[in-house]
C-alpha cells in the first residue's frame, strides 16, 4: 500500500475516520513484525555462535548500553572496541553480513521488521527464545567489527532499517497532522513506523511544524556589536578574561541570557561563536583560507577515510595551531564545495580531486580575519602581507 492510499478524500482531517486506514496500516505492520520475528525464533531455535567473539560482543545488554564489569579482561588498547560513530565501511560490512545471514538461514530481506520489533507482551528474560534470536541475528551482523553488539543494534535501528531520508514530501506531511491530531502522544512511533524515518527526524520536523522554526533575524555582525558579545559572554559566564573563554563549552542558561541582549536565536550566537569569532579572536596566524583548505585536503588526501561522512573534524584540530575550531574547518571545507554538492556522495578521493581544482581556481583568496581583544574591545589586527604564513602539513 502507498502513502498516497492512507489519505482521506478530503481536507478535514479532524474527522476520527481519517486515522482509521492509518491504525489499519499500523496493525498490518505490526502483524508483519511479529511473523519475521517468529520465523526467526524458529530457524535459529538451535543456532549456536561458532565463531570466536571478542570480549565486548558477548553481553547480553542488546537494547541498553554496554557496561563493563570488573571481571572483563584487561586489553591494549588495540583489543578494545570503538567508541566513535560508526563509519560507512562498517556500515557496509554489517549489510554484508546480512546478507550472508540471510543466505545461510534462507530468510527474507525483512531487516526493517527486526528493527521495528518490540517485546511489549512477551517476559525480558534474555533466555526467551524472542531475545535469544534477536541477540543471535545482532551478533552475526557484529561479525569482524570492534563494536559490542548494543552499539550495533543501535545503528540497525536508526540507520540501516530507515531507507527514507531527505525532504519530506507533502503526502509524508499531511499524514504528520493527521498522527498529531488525533494520536499526539504516538504521533512519532506511528509515523515512523509507516515512513521508515528514523524518530529523531520525525520529532525535529514536528517541533518545526507546530511551534515554528527558530527565527533567524538579520543581523549584520559588525565590530562593535562583536566587541558587546564577547563582552557579555565574559559576563554571563563568569570568565575573568577573554582567554578562559578559549575552546570552552557554555551551559544553555549563558546562551538564553545572551539571545535576550542580542535580540538574537541562541543557536545562531552558537554558531556565530564556534565558526567564527572563536578562531578570528584565538588563532594568531596570519593566514589565508585557501591555504587552510589545502592543508585540511591534503590531511585528508593521507588518511584513511574513504568517504565524507566519515570524517572527523575534531580529529583534524591536531594538525592545526591552537584557536581553531572543528565546525570551522568543516565549514570552509565545505564552501569551497557548495557548487557541486552532489560531489560529496562520491568517493573521498574524486571530493578532494575536485577540491583541488576549485582552490586552483579560486581567486578570491581572502586571509583570515584575525582580532584581538584589548581593554574591553576587539581591534583587527593589520598583519604585513610580507609575513604570511604557509600552513604545513605537521
Amino acid at each position: 500500500m502507498s502513502l498516497d492510499e492512507l489519505l482521506p478524500n478530503t481536507n478535514d482531517f479532524s474527522n476520527p475516520a481519517c486515522f482509521e486506514e492509518i491504525l489499519i496500516r499500523l496493525e498490518c505492520i505490526t502483524e508483519e513484525d511479529e511473523e519475521f520475528m517468529q520465523l526467526l525464533v524458529d530457524k535459529l531455535r538451535d543456532a549456536v555462535i561458532t565463531w570466536d567473539q571478542p570480549w565486548y560482543q558477548r553481553s547480553n545488554r542488546l537494547t541498553r548500553p554496554f557496561k563493563e564489569t570488573n571481571d572483563e579482561p584487561s586489553c591494549s588498547p588495540e583489543d578494545d572496541y570503538r567508541t566513535d560513530p560508526i563509519t560507512k565501511a562498517e556500515s557496509d560490512r554489517m549489510e554484508k553480513n546480512w546478507r550472508k545471514f540471510r543466505k545461510k538461514f534462507n530468510i527474507p530481506d525483512k531487516l526493517t521488521s527486526f528493527a521495528r520489533w518490540k517485546n511489549k507482551a512477551k517476559s525480558r528474560n534474555p533466555n526467551t527464545p524472542e531475545e535469544r534470536a534477536r541477540r543471535f541475528v545482532t551478533a552475526y551482523l557484529a561479525r569482524g567489527l570492534k563494536r559490542n553488539i548494543h552499539q550495533v543494534y543501535r545503528h540497525i535501528v536508526t540507520h540501516l532499517s530507515n531507507p527514507m531520508r531527505g525532504a519530506y514530501s507533502p503526502t509524508e506531511e499531511k499524514l504528520m497532522e493527521i498522527c498529531f491530531l488525533h494520536k499526539p502522544a504516538h504521533a512519532v512511533t506511528y509515523l515512523s513506523m509507516i515512513l521508515g524515518r528514523e524518530p529523531r527526524g520525525i520529532y525535529k520536523r514536528l517541533q518545526q511544524k507546530y511551534k515554528g522554526k527558530p527565527l533567524k533575524k538579520k543581523l549584520k555582525w559588525t565590530l562593535p556589536l562583536a566587541t558587546k558579545f564577547v563582552n557579555l559572554l565574559i559576563q554571563y559566564s563568569k570568565s575573568s578574561s577573554v582567554e578562559e573563554l578559549k575552546n570552552r563549552r557554555f551551559e544553555k542558561s549563558v546562551w538564553l541570557n545572551l539571545e535576550k541582549d542580542m535580540d538574537q536565536q541562541y543557536i545562531y550566537l552558537q554558531k556565530f561563536w564556534y565558526d567564527a569569532l572563536h578562531v578570528q579572536i584565538f588563532v594568531k596566524e596570519n593566514v589565508t583560507l585557501n591555504g587552510l583548505r589545502t592543508k585540511i585536503f591534503s590531511i585528508l588526501q593521507d588518511s584513511s577515510y574513504e568517504v565524507w561522512r566519515d570524517i572527523r573534524w575534531k580529529e583534524l584540530l591536531n594538525f592545526f595551531p591552537d584557536g581553531f575550531t572543528h565546525t570551522f574547518l568543516y565549514k570552509i571545507s565545505l564552501n569551497i564545495l557548495r557548487s557541486n554538492i552532489l560531489c560529496l556522495k562520491q568517493p573521498l578521493a574524486n571530493i578532494l580531486k575536485y577540491a583541488f581544482y576549485k582552490i586552483r581556481i579560486n581567486h578570491q583568496n581572502r586571509k583570515l580575519r584575525n582580532l584581538i581583544y584589548k581593554d574591553g574591545y576587539l581591534e583587527v589586527i593589520h598583519y604585513n602581507s610580507a609575513n604570511l604564513k604557509k600552513l604545513d602539513r605537521n
